[in-house]
């Protein structure tokens, strides 16, 4: 499935180290440290797009609570949102959790085990990645 609006990230890039990268999300404290897919011709301190995957090790369904990543800097472990795409073809979930985000469901689970507008809770595998968009 190709890239739309929907699922680009807007950042900031704060550092670069190899293909390890930090953005930092406008009008937030966040700062998520990510793994590059790619190269990009941005510089330190220029805004950057780009699309966010990463593996649950295990979703549920969340009752209450709004949308945010733990912890605030550094890489991404706890993580909450809406689903607001499913690709079934692909198994994965497009959720906004403070940014757009493509969520690929522990082995054993099902993206057709959610639906468009729950809110899921999840825990991430490390290595979440970001692959640049012009």
């Amino acid at each position: 499935m190709q890239s739309t609006a929907s699922d680009i990230t807007r950042a900031v890039l704060q550092q670069m180290d190899g293909d390890k990268i930090i953005l930092a999300i406008p009008a937030t404290d966040y700062q998520i440290h990510l793994v590059c897919n790619g190269k990009t011709a941005v510089h330190i301190g220029k805004r950057i797009q780009g699309v966010i995957h990463v593996k649950a090790l295990r979703m549920h369904k969340a009752s209450a609570g709004g949308s945010f990543i733990e912890p605030i800097y550094g890489h991404p472990r706890v993580v909450q949102g809406r689903v607001v795409a499913i690709d079934l073809a692909q198994n994965k979930l497009l959720c906004e959790v403070v940014v757009p985000m493509w969520v690929e469901p522990f082995d054993g689970q099902s993206a057709a085990d959610f639906n468009v507008g729950d809110m899921v809770n999840f825990y991430a595998q490390s290595g979440a990645t970001f692959t640049p968009v012009a």
